[in-house]
């Protein structure tokens, strides 16, 4: 399993973890299985939200704009 199956933003503000799956030939339920352990390894502080493409991109240009208009 390549490490572009998956995407991830971290969002300090509410500790949340947006992660969108890309399309990828492995099967959803392995590429779902490692995001869980990574995200209880790594971030088990944090809320884990699974979104689109279009989501992921929308919550990561929300905080670029955030941050230049700070």
């Amino acid at each position: 399993m390549s490490s572009t199956s998956w995407q991830h933003y971290k969002r300090e503000s509410d500790k949340t973890l947006w992660v969108h799956i890309c399309e990828d030939r492995s099967p959803k339920y392995q590429i779902s299985m490692a995001i869980n352990k990574w995200w209880h390894t790594r971030y088990p502080t944090y809320k884990m939200r699974i979104c689109s493409k279009e989501t992921f991109e929308e919550v990561k240009r929300e905080d670029i704009n955030k941050s230049t208009t700070e």
